[in-house]
């Protein structure tokens, strides 16, 4: 399962959070691909969550090493597989990509 994540560009990105949906255009424009890795067994969102949360290099070396914040905060994007989940103050919620 490939696993991916995005950080927000933008600090207003909580208000995203709320109508539980984001358009592909804006995950494109506000948001930056951090992190891509590919995983055999399964793996859960808030795994990914508390992994980002707790250490400042997670699973290697980053794609991108200019980011808007050091850890992973509400309103970035947890992407496994075909499904998206928005990170919220505590874990993550699956949202729907319009």
């Amino acid at each position: 399962m490939k696993i991916r994540v995005y950080f927000c560009k933008e600090p207003e990105a909580e208000i995203l959070a709320e109508r539980g949906k984001i358009s592909r255009q804006a995950l494109n424009t506000i948001y930056d691909l951090i992190w891509e890795a590919e995983f055999k067994n399964i793996i859960t969102p808030g795994k990914i969550w508390l992994k980002f949360k707790e250490d400042l290099k997670p699973f290697g070396v980053p794609l991108r090493e200019k980011r808007s914040h050091e850890r992973i905060s509400a309103g970035d994007i947890i992407q496994m597989g075909t499904e998206f989940y928005m990170v919220m103050q505590t874990g993550a919620r699956e949202i729907k990509l319009d």
